[in-house]
């Protein structure tokens, strides 16, 4: 099974369970299993994965992998990637058993998470964002539902997702394709630039006349009305134009 892990494999065991009555257990793993072997099979990661992680990391993006997969399956994988610090692993287990102040400290080291289930993806996303982290995940099955709910920014899967992580999620990949995140994460820092660049243009616009107007006033000066409102609006005729094209370099 480690053999196979380690060149990437997802690994599964077989087992068949006997069992006669109506007085099922409460868990299934009550159920007395004969094992039956090993079922393994490759699901190779996207062409152009790789070239997405890397811009991630220019951006100042931290990537984290959480999966319900095994370590030694997950690693292999994400070195294939070009995936960074992938020997900073934590499983489930672990992570249910520590304390809220330890997790924070955890999760901001660790970049791969391993043999999750809903309960434990539900505890990272709380704690990154104790962490004033703006989380984005991504996911496509049903035990992705809680995470994406919680996240800043659910991201669910459109062709492989099921609907349950649909709903869950705030966007949909509608191809699958992780390069169109790298388009909508430039699209919407040109638009905070924009928003920042529009607030300056007002400010440096209106403060100067306001003040140029409100001190008279306020000093109780001899001739306080020193621009009438036509002087106004011939200021912001002036001062508009030149500061909107300096704004835009």
């Amino acid at each position: 099974m480690t053999t196979m892990a380690t060149k990437g494999f997802r690994v599964l065991g077989v087992g068949v369970a006997e069992f006669s009555g109506t007085n099922y257990p409460k868990k299934q793993q009550e159920f007395s299993f004969h094992f039956k072997g090993l079922v393994a099979f490759y699901d190779p990661p996207k062409e152009n994965i790789k070239t997405v992680f890397e811009t991630f990391y220019k951006a100042g993006i931290q990537v984290k992998i959480v999966t319900g997969d095994n370590a030694e399956t997950t690693a292999t994988i994400a070195k294939q990637i070009g995936f960074q610090n992938a020997e900073k692993t934590l499983n489930g287990d672990e992570l249910m058993a520590m304390d809220d102040i330890t997790l924070k400290e955890k999760v901001m080291e660790t970049t791969i998470f391993t043999r999750m289930f809903p309960e434990a993806k539900l505890k990272i996303i709380k704690a990154l964002k104790d962490n004033n982290q703006i989380v984005a995940m991504t996911g496509d099955g049903v035990n992705d539902g809680p995470a994406l709910k919680s996240a800043h920014i659910g991201i669910a899967m459109g062709k492989k997702g099921t609907e349950i992580a649909k709903q869950a999620a705030n966007l949909i990949l509608i191809d699958d394709d992780f390069s169109k995140m790298i388009d909508a994460i430039a699209m919407g820092r040109k638009i905070y630039n924009n928003l920042k660049k529009a607030i300056q243009y007002i400010i440096s616009i209106h403060i100067p006349i306001i003040m140029i107007v409100f001190i008279p006033l306020a000093l109780g000066w001899i001739y306080p009305n020193i621009f009438s409102p036509v002087h106004v609006i011939f200021l912001e005729i002036i001062m508009g134009p030149n500061l909107f094209h300096n704004l835009r370099k």
